[in-house]
């Protein structure tokens, strides 16, 4: 029987009790030189394709279930989330304004250091 494990990348097929394949942040690897049924490993591409049929289930179970809870929270906590993202919204203006203020004063400070390096004499 096969299992899977989840990754940011999806899911990764493991063979019948043989862990050929491990998670990790970039998606699935394999152990052992070979990927899981991979064809050009020897692999059954049947098998890569049904653990690629199985991997697409669960990523569209999952889909469903963000859509369906997103519906459900937006009805709960939508006005308090709302103020939320407007207090969001408020703190990042700010936020932006001061670091394109910061920036801005320290191209003056480069060019000011140019302009006397360039002047020449000591």
């Amino acid at each position: 029987m096969a299992g899977s494990c989840e990754t940011s990348a999806g899911s990764c097929e493991t063979q019948a009790g043989s862990a050929c394949c491990s998670s990790s942040a970039s998606g699935c690897e394999s152990k052992g030189g070979c990927g899981c049924g991979s064809q050009g490993c020897g692999g059954d591409p049947i098998d890569t394709a049904a653990g690629m049929w199985a991997g697409a289930f669960f990523q569209a179970m999952k889909q469903a279930q963000v859509e369906l809870l997103k519906g459900k929270i937006q009805k709960a906590w939508g006005a308090k989330m709302d103020k939320a993202a407007d207090a969001v919204i408020d703190a990042m203006g700010t936020h932006w304004q001061s670091s394109i203020a910061q920036a801005k004063a320290k191209a003056d400070f480069k060019e000011k250091l140019r302009g006397l390096w360039q002047e020449g004499g000591k």
